[in-house]
């Protein structure tokens, strides 16, 4: 195999760690709608209830970050 075969396995490589850091903020996106829907059927209030939404996927953002920042510098 020549150098160039290896470049074009590391940029497929980290083509599927974004694929799979967006999965899971996708993740994370649907479970902030889901405990803001659960907590308006509970009685929360509204502004409580609306602020699950980014507040979860903003975590979820994080945790994306850290995986694609971690793996990236692992040598």
């Amino acid at each position: 195999m020549k150098l160039k075969d290896f470049k074009n396995m590391k940029e497929i490589f980290l083509f599927g760690k974004v694929l799979s850091a967006g999965i899971v903020i996708a993740g994370y996106a649907f479970l902030g709608v889901w405990c803001s829907n659960w907590l308006t059927e509970h009685g929360a209030p509204l502004l409580i209830s609306l602020l699950a939404i980014p507040l979860v996927t903003g975590f979820g953002m994080w945790q994306g970050w850290l995986f694609l920042t971690k793996t990236n510098n692992k040598k």
